[in-house]
């Protein structure tokens, strides 16, 4: 690629890619994010945000510095970082293996996570994008050669050794995905206004709370409708986390997360209508 097109080669060996690196004399040199077989199966295993401002390195630098940060503050993660040869910077967030389910959501997710870390500056040419080719270090970029610097793809932070678990951001996702659905549902016809039943809840979310306290395990869906209409009804989290406390898959932290993420996304109670749904 680059100067000269070489076209693209299996490497299995880091001495072999070494090599390869070496006598690749200032021509582009890329490696893949993920295979065409990765994303088939749905499986991710990093993040990769570019950031980008062509003519203006001393605001890309701060941009970079500030996703950093913000990385390793909130998600305890210290990312790989380089200088891209050119125009900006590279940020690569390792990902505890993960497996999507249904890999069409492949695209869909990485795109949330990437917007999601980057505060939104990552560029969007490669947003979703999982088979995408990365600079190695080490090596030149022609782009910023022909522009007449150096060129070299210049590691500025190595990666603290850290993997990111994506559960919490995979829930954060689903909600935001389920909030896309509603509304578009809403868009499509005029749904009834909850009606209130005794002590403020419906009847149907009552049942719900009473199978969740009994220890039978609950639908995504559903634990959304009680927590929904729990809030509404003015509960504590802390009277919100004991219903939930005999689910056979509960994490007190993880029901926490999702309880602060919808108050703070301020979820309106589900209608009469798709209440139904959520019922067996």
């Amino acid at each position: 690629m680059g100067f000269v097109t070489k076209g693209q080669v299996v490497v299995n060996d880091p001495a072999e890619l070494q090599e390869l690196i070496e006598a690749s004399d200032r021509l582009d040199c890329f490696i893949q994010t993920h295979t065409a077989e990765d994303r088939a199966r749905g499986l991710l295993y990093l993040v990769f945000i570019d950031i980008d401002c062509p003519g203006n390195l001393t605001r890309a630098e701060k941009l970079k510095s500030r996703v950093v940060s913000r990385i390793k503050k909130e998600f305890e993660v210290k990312p790989y970082c380089q200088f891209s040869g050119f125009k900006g910077y590279h940020v690569i967030v390792p990902v505890k293996p993960t497996q999507i389910n249904p890999p069409s959501l492949v695209s869909d997710f990485l795109r949330f996570c990437q917007l999601r870390l980057s505060k939104g500056y990552c560029d969007p040419q490669l947003l979703g994008d999982a088979v995408r080719l990365v600079r190695i270090p080490g090596t030149y970029n022609s782009k910023g050669v022909k522009a007449g610097m150096d060129g070299f793809v210049t590691p500025i932070q190595e990666w603290g050794g850290q993997e990111l678990d994506p559960g919490l951001l995979w829930e954060e996702f689903k909600l935001a995905k389920l909030e896309e659905r509603l509304h578009r549902q809403h868009r499509k016809q005029k749904t009834a206004k909850p009606t209130a039943r005794a002590g403020g809840l419906r009847a149907e979310v009552s049942a719900l709370i009473e199978r969740a306290r009994q220890g039978v395990s609950l639908t995504h869906r559903q634990r959304l409708a009680i927590l929904f209409e729990l809030i509404a009804n003015g509960w504590t989290d802390d009277q919100i986390l004991d219903v939930f406390l005999n689910q056979p898959d509960k994490k007190p932290a993880k029901i926490r997360y999702m309880i602060n993420h919808a108050r703070r996304m301020n979820y309106k109670p589900f209608t009469s209508e798709n209440l139904e749904g959520v019922l067996p």
